[in-house]
């Protein structure tokens, strides 16, 4: 781990370990469970490549199948994913924004899939998307939606670490927003920091333009949103975040990485052995005789004094049991974060984990990453929304009204067939050739028709009528 990743793991842990320094700053409590912080250190844990189940004296090693399931659910919800903002120039101002949050969100959804859930906050330049550890919550409505959040931002400047901490709130029906910076102290001895002293915003240079507090009227929900993964939380039922998509398949998991590491270990000590006398190892050392590498001497069971004794040793591989063992590991962790049975499984031919096609009649798949997308709407919905009162406040765009259009792909589609079946829509006469080469060539629609114009020019020569005018 690098200076920047460690100092980093060291500055998102501020809210887990000054929870009530960063509350007592803005005179309010952090809405806390430790429950939830336990949970959440695991699935990092785990999903990172640490899990508690790693044992370097019994070689169980980890294949980060968490990570995968993560990536694997995460793909599919955000598959093709378009928005497009219309109505006015303040729909135009907002097409630019959305447009820059699309390109994060792919690798973002993975994260929050993994750790339950994600704030989406624009700050007036940027998008800011945090994880559960970089947020504090100081306010949850009756319907369990977070309307007071304090959110933390870190620079460093040379050796020097500084924290702004920016606290969301409704107050009497206004929108209040207050900003206060911190020079982080370090913790000696423990590698960790804390909030120091305060300092004046405009001390660092990005912060210099911000305001101490802003307040905002008429606005009826937060600036920021919540991206809650969807289902019940049995951890904490009274928190409001989200589980991890792979929090009821933490057996299953380590079944995974137990098994795989059992194959490993098993394959590598599958190699053949010839075990013979402590004789004849004595008189090759002796005569300076080099051993091929699979001759071990043993003296159990072998007459030391037979120089000809032998025996051989050839460990039998279990290797399609443990495979069908794996898959079904597999198969009930895949149903336990929401996919159809059989949906991941071990190639025994090329022993990658793959995650198989997406078929029409996959109900279990569709539905959950049908429900995360509805999630995900609501959240870039609601973010979208705080964006345009931001945008307002600021004057950054004129006033108008807009309309967001979500387009999702179909997640059961395969590019393979669909290549087929356009390929026999040409060859049928159904469609022009040149479509089929801009939609899966990748040429442009100019180069496409101009090869084409050139193959029928040449098909049309050789029809031409010869010297003799035969037909």
């Amino acid at each position: 781990m690098n200076f920047f990743t460690n100092l980093w793991r060291r500055l998102i842990g501020m809210f887990k370990r000054n929870s009530e320094d960063i509350g007592r700053v803005f005179g309010v409590e952090l809405i806390r469970s430790d429950a939830m912080e336990r949970e959440i250190e695991l699935w990092d844990r785990v999903s990172s490549g640490r899990p508690p189940w790693l044992n370097k004296d019994d070689q169980i090693e980890t294949v980060n199948m968490a990570k995968h399931i993560s990536d694997t659910r995460a793909k599919l919800v955000a598959l093709d994913l378009g928005i497009a903002v219309s109505g006015s120039s303040r729909a135009e101002f907002l097409q630019d924004i959305v447009d820059k949050l699309l390109k994060k969100l792919p690798d973002e959804i993975s994260d929050a899939l993994r750790l339950g859930g994600m704030m989406i906050k624009w700050n007036g330049s940027d998008w800011d998307i945090m994880l559960p550890w970089e947020f504090g919550i100081t306010k949850v409505d009756s319907d369990g939606e977070i309307t007071g959040a304090i959110f933390a931002e870190h620079i460093s400047h040379g050796n020097a670490c500084y924290t702004r901490l920016e606290y969301h709130r409704f107050e009497g029906g206004v929108y209040v927003v207050s900003n206060k910076a911190f020079k982080n102290r370090s913790l000696v001895g423990s590698g960790e920091w804390e909030l120091g002293s305060r300092i004046a915003l405009n001390q660092v240079d990005e912060w210099e333009n911000m305001q101490e507090e802003t307040r905002i009227s008429g606005l009826d929900a937060p600036l920021f949103s919540y991206f809650r993964v969807p289902g019940a939380n049995t951890v904490d039922r009274s928190s409001p975040l989200g589980l991890s998509v792979f929090a009821n398949a933490m057996t299953e998991l380590r079944a995974i990485d137990v098994a795989i590491s059992r194959k490993n270990t098993e394959i590598e000590d599958s190699k053949h052995i010839t075990f013979v006398g402590q004789a004849v190892i004595k008189h090759a050392t002796q005569n300076g005789v080099t051993l091929p590498r699979f001759v071990q001497g043993l003296g159990m069971g072998v007459n030391d004094t037979d120089t000809t004794a032998v025996k051989e040793h050839a460990p039998s591989i279990q290797t399609d049991a443990r495979i069908k063992d794996i898959n079904f590991d597999l198969s009930m962790a895949g149903v336990k974060c929401g996919f159809s049975e059989g949906v991941f499984v071990l190639d025994g031919q090329t022993g990658m984990i793959t995650a198989t096609q997406v078929e029409a009649d996959d109900r279990d798949t569709i539905q959950t990453i049908k429900a995360d997308r509805d999630a995900l709407q609501c959240a870039i919905e609601q973010a979208v929304k705080g964006a345009d009162a931001l945008a307002s406040l600021m004057q950054l765009a004129p006033l108008g009204e807009y309309e967001l259009s979500f387009n999702f792909g179909d997640i059961t589609y395969s590019y393979e067939q669909d290549k087929q079946m356009w390929f026999s829509y040409v060859k049928q006469g159904y469609v022009p050739a040149w479509m089929y080469f801009v939609k899966f060539e990748k040429m442009t629609e100019e180069e496409a028709k101009a090869m084409q114009a050139e193959v029928l020019a040449a098909q049309t020569a050789s029809r031409a009528p010869g010297l003799f005018q035969e037909e």
